[in-house]
């Protein structure tokens, strides 16, 4: 039956007043408290499709419950969620009030589970590819005292970020090792559209330093061709270290020498034996020397010329032998790897290396270091 115009007013109002009663209501159980907040950020993340798919220990878990459920106190024994809350009731309710459809309560409240209606995508590589097109790779952070809570506040107010991976490596301290943060994390997003809308953007500064932002896939091919260029490079530097070669049968040792001598006059003394000098092994006041000639198998040739191996050397009369086998091989190996560092260093340093640096001027220096092949003097 048609009711009077009045009657229909009057429950209009009251419909009216009960719709909006009830969004009230609805507004009041869905805000939500800082506290909430994280842990539904962090139990999330603990169920997320990135974790869920690596955390060994949590696949175990789900495991062992026909239904995929895991219990409050097992996850309770996660430290950072631990840190928010050990009451399992502050849990539950927190998560009561989520809208993403990522963890599902039990109605008892004890048990949590990977929602039913949102099952983890199936672990292949189109999955992989699909992940890697939606995170980002950023460099920037601190590398001390940054954490895993510091990066998930600083990353709240963007859309959306599901999982932060903090980049890390090995390293020995006090005789252990310890992985410490790189400075750089993974970022996945929710869509890829959020992620590219994060790496185009002007400027984004964690802690006043702008951050570097590459998609993952692009800082991945730079970071493989990075590595390919310095394999390249080592062995090229490895290349030009083992291409030295020095003659054999060159090295005379000299015992006995005067504390008057030096490396020049050690050079002209052999020069007036007719020996062809390379290099001159010997620090003033030192009663050794080295000395290697330039051709090779001349060593006996010049030793030759001594008396019974006895040679004058500034008005000393010193004792000369011939280096031969191993005692050779490890002297040639280590100028070989000498010059060769000489090399590179003046090849990266270029042009100082070439002017001399700041002993340009100190002839002294240049006289002891020789020729140009020679190794630097022992100090």
């Amino acid at each position: 039956r048609i009711l009077p115009q009045k009657t229909q007013i009057k429950l209009m109002a009251e419909v009216t007043e009960s719709v909006e009663n009830g969004a009230q209501e609805k507004a009041v159980t869905t805000e939500l408290s800082e506290l909430e907040r994280s842990i539904i950020r962090q139990v999330e993340y603990y169920f997320g499709d990135t974790n869920l798919a690596r955390d060994k220990f949590l696949q175990e878990q789900v495991a062992k419950d026909t239904a995929g459920w895991v219990t409050l106190p097992v996850l309770l024994t996660f430290k950072r969620l631990a840190a928010f809350t050990t009451d399992p009731e502050v849990v539950c309710k927190a998560l009561k009030k989520s809208t993403e459809m990522v963890v599902e309560v039990s109605e008892d409240n004890t048990k949590l589970r990977r929602h039913p209606d949102n099952p983890l995508p199936e672990q292949n590589e189109e999955t992989r590819k699909e992940i890697q097109g939606r995170t980002v790779y950023a460099k920037g952070f601190p590398v001390e005292g940054t954490t895993i809570e510091d990066l998930l506040e600083y990353f709240q107010p963007f859309e959306k970020v599901i999982n932060i991976q903090m980049r890390r490596r090995p390293e020995k301290k006090d005789g252990n090792t310890v992985h410490v943060f790189k400075g750089s994390c993974f970022i996945t997003f929710a869509t890829q559209e959020q992620a590219k809308d994060f790496v185009d953007k002007e400027k984004v500064e964690y802690k006043e330093t702008n951050l570097l932002r590459l998609f993952k896939a692009d800082y991945l091919e730079k970071s493989k061709k990075e590595h390919a260029d310095e394999k390249k490079k080592k062995k090229q530097q490895h290349d030009d270290d083992t291409s030295f070669t020095l003659p054999k049968g060159t090295l005379l040792h000299i015992t006995g020498i005067g504390a008057e001598s030096t490396v020049e006059s050690l050079k002209e003394a052999f020069a007036k034996l007719e020996a062809d000098v390379a290099f001159v092994e010997y620090k003033r006041g030192e009663k050794e020397a080295t000395v290697r000639l330039k051709v090779a198998d001349t060593a006996k040739v010049v030793f030759e010329k001594f008396d019974d191996g006895k040679v004058t050397l500034d008005g000393v009369e010193a004792t000369a032998r011939i280096i031969e086998g191993t005692e050779e091989e490890e002297f040639l190996a280590k100028t070989i790897k000498a010059l060769a560092e000489r090399r590179n260093f003046k090849k990266n340093k270029g042009g100082r290396g070439n002017k001399g640096g700041r002993y340009q001027n100190n002839r002294k220096r240049q006289a002891q270091a020789g020729d140009l092949d020679e190794p630097p003097a022992k100090k």
